[in-house]
């Protein structure tokens, strides 16, 4: 019984403030559309692999060269970010960054004691970021080539494209629906506020007209 009042109490609170719940509601929905829509700029992120064989060359030991091998694939790392590996990635993906800032996108790093390069690119859009690290991957085995004469790069991962407008709009979706609810709980809330400042007031204003009145009786 107890609930079944407060439920209609707020009901009734909530109905008395319906513009204000319901201005709230759409007043955060839509500010959260604004920021998402024209103030944010999301990150995508994409990731290639290469697969770097290790040379065959022996020690006195008969093992590989570790110590070879690692300075190879620290020498590939920083070749990935050169300067003719990424005048390639421009030419063949059509980018509108520069260099300079191309760099500052890509990430090479190296699970350890393993042979696999991971190409990581962060871009704006999802498709693009994903183009750069497949073409960073194919430049550089083609580079590997060109330079060094050795073909001991292959290509193990290619980052995947896809036409993600349906998962935007999805993720845009689920973001407004979120706000959609906050507004509502901060309008209620805010509701629930106005009724009890009202109510401190009204109590305020009855205790002072009691008052007045027995100062009236016992004059």
């Amino acid at each position: 019984m107890g609930k079944q009042l407060i439920g209609r109490r707020l009901l009734a609170c909530v109905s008395r403030n319906f513009v204000l719940v319901a201005g709230t509601t759409v007043s955060t929905v839509f500010a959260v559309w604004l920021v998402s829509v024209f103030v944010y700029e999301p990150e995508y992120m994409a990731t290639s692999q290469v697969f770097v064989e290790p040379f065959t060359s022996e020690t006195i030991h008969g093992e590989t060269s570790a110590t070879s091998d690692y300075q190879t694939l620290e020498a590939y790392q920083v070749l990935a970010k050169s300067p003719a590996v990424l005048s390639q990635v421009l030419e063949r993906t059509g980018s509108e960054y520069s260099m300079a800032d191309l760099h500052h996108r890509i990430a090479i790093n190296r699970p350890e004691n393993s042979q696999v390069l991971n190409i990581v690119v962060s871009a704006g859009e999802k498709n693009e970021a994903a183009k750069i690290a497949n073409a960073i991957a194919f430049s550089l085995q083609e580079e590997v080539k060109h330079l060094l004469k050795v073909d001991n790069v292959s290509v193990i991962l290619k980052a995947g494209t896809s036409q993600n407008a349906l998962e935007e709009n999805s993720s845009l979706s689920i973001l407004l629906s979120l706000a959609a609810i906050a507004g509502l709980v901060a309008g209620i809330l805010l509701s629930l506020t106005f009724e009890l400042f009202g109510f401190v007031r009204r109590y305020a204003q009855f205790g002072r007209r009691k008052n007045a009145h027995l100062q009236t009786v016992f004059k």
